[in-house]
Order: structure tokens, then C-alpha cells, then sequence
């Protein structure tokens, strides 16, 4: 091991020194994603609920990206069926015209036929 690296040979001085800085903290150094920043803007900490809560937001993402297109298909469906159910109607409806146009028709022929007797 290089003797550069061994502090414990020169002393604890220096790493007992660098163990007691303060880290900066507060409220106000903290940014968007929950960062603690300094006045230099350098990122003095990342807080590790941070990345929690970046792995959950996504996975709430992939959630509600699997639930919108699972209701996009049944939107599709529903849309599919109550365009069958229209065009039925719309076919019972001619049905239902014309046979009344019939009915009229017999009607009309019955009320001259009975004006004639």
C-alpha cells in the first residue's frame, strides 16, 4: 500500500480534522429534488429518500401509464359495441318506418274502399 494514502503513519490529525467539518444544512439549501446545495451551487449531499422517491414516482408512472392504456382498450371496446347497438336501432328503426308506412298505406285503402261501399 503506497505510504501517501496511510494517514494512520502521519498522524490522525489530519482525518480527525476533515471528520469534524460541519456539512452544511438547511432548509433553505435545499433545491427541487431535495438536494442540499451550497451558496456555490455545488450539491453537497444527495439524500438517499431522494432516489426512493424517484424509484417510486416512477413506478406510480408505469402504474397509471399500465391503468390509462388498459382503460384505453375498453374505451375502444365500449365505443365498438355501442356503435353496433347504434347501427342496430337504426336498422330496427327503418324496419319499424316502413311497416308503419304499410300500415298507413292499408289504412288510407280501407277508408276509400269503406267510402265507396
Amino acid at each position: 500500500m503506497d505510504s501517501f494514502f496511510d494517514y494512520s503513519q502521519k498522524g490522525d490529525s489530519f482525518v480527525r480534522q476533515l471528520s469534524s467539518l460541519p456539512m452544511p444544512r438547511s432548509a433553505s439549501n435545499l433545491n427541487s429534488d431535495g438536494e442540499h446545495r451550497s451558496s456555490s451551487g455545488l450539491v453537497m449531499e444527495q439524500s438517499a429518500t431522494s432516489s426512493t422517491m424517484s424509484f417510486e414516482c416512477i413506478e406510480q408512472l408505469e402504474a397509471l401509464q399500465k391503468a390509462n392504456a388498459e382503460l384505453g382498450r375498453k374505451l375502444i371496446e365500449v365505443e365498438r359495441t355501442l356503435e353496433n347497438r347504434l347501427n342496430e336501432h337504426d336498422m330496427d328503426l327503418d324496419e319499424m318506418q316502413g311497416h308503419l308506412e304499410e300500415l298507413k298505406s292499408e289504412l288510407t285503402s280501407t277508408k276509400q274502399k269503406e267510402k265507396e261501399l
